[in-house]
């Protein structure tokens, strides 16, 4: 069996587990994804066992299994009925299937999301044994994917309208995982572990301080894990920068930009009057 065919057998195994989730009764749910959760992290050891070595068994797992939890969490999220859609309105019947369709649409998108990413991932280790031309767009592809995924879990976090502590303490374990994951796949070679972890924690540090503001901050969940992934993204995207090329220019002031925009428009749509 070739690595292509593990790939696509794997993402689509786990896809139907994480569809199947959703007919668990739900005080049970959260139990179940954590089982799928596990099971995934096994499989994309399998998968990708041919290549794995010291600290890849946790760093190339990061993505496959953090991506696999936070759809899960974010299938929760998505309607059980669809009444109206681009201005048609629906009967009740014709609304549950429409829900099942975008919820169908939805284990597409993961199941074709996590074949990406255990390309990506694959690319990736081969890169730390030998030179390899597509490794410069792994680690685009992987950037996206990350934002992806924590998009999928500040939307959740904020839905979910947890005390305060806890939403700043979720989002800098998030924020940790998913940046150490993305720094160290741009230093493969290990030359600045140290530093990896230093700007993992950084970047923990101020997502976990930007959860504890979007707790009392009265902006909608959609709008505000959009502010927190877009914070996420600018400060994942110059630190990135200064990893590769120990240099800032452009590229600060392009991330710092956007990202401000998307926080004044934050800002502007949200109800202060309580």
């Amino acid at each position: 069996m070739t690595k292509r065919v593990k790939f696509i057998s794997v993402a689509g195994v786990l896809g139907v587990m994480l569809g199947l989730t959703g007919l668990v009764a739900v005080e049970n749910r959260l139990t179940v994804l954590l089982a799928v959760t596990s099971i995934s992290y096994v499989l994309s050891v399998w998968v990708l066992f041919e290549d794995l070595k010291g600290l890849e068994w946790i760093t190339l797992m990061i993505l496959p299994v953090m991506f696999t939890l936070g759809a899960g969490l974010f299938t929760n999220l998505l309607p059980d009925a669809v009444p109206n859609l681009l201005g048609l309105k629906f009967e009740i019947e014709t609304a549950m299937v429409m829900a099942k369709v975008v919820k169908g649409l939805f284990v597409v998108f993961y199941i074709l999301g996590l074949y990406a990413i255990y390309l990506l991932e694959n690319i990736i280790s081969v890169a730390s044994i030998r030179t390899i031309q597509l490794l410069r767009a792994a680690r685009s592809m992987g950037f996206v994917m990350t934002l992806v995924v924590s998009l999928f879990f500040f939307l959740v976090l904020l839905s979910l309208r947890l005390w305060f502590y806890w939403i700043g303490l979720i989002s800098a374990v998030v924020a940790f995982m998913l940046s150490y994951g993305h720094f160290w796949s741009i230093d493969i070679k290990d030359e600045s572990r140290r530093t990896v972890k230093l700007y993992a924690l950084s970047l923990a540090f101020l997502m976990g301080f930007l959860g504890l503001v979007m707790a009392f901050w009265p902006v909608k969940p959609l709008m505000g894990g959009l502010m927190m992934t877009v914070f996420f993204y600018t400060h994942l995207g110059i630190l990135e920068n200064y990893l590769k090329y120990r240099s800032y220019g452009e590229s600060l002031v392009e991330y710092l930009v956007f990202g401000l925009i998307i926080f004044i428009i934050g800002f502007v749509t949200t109800s202060w009057r309580g």
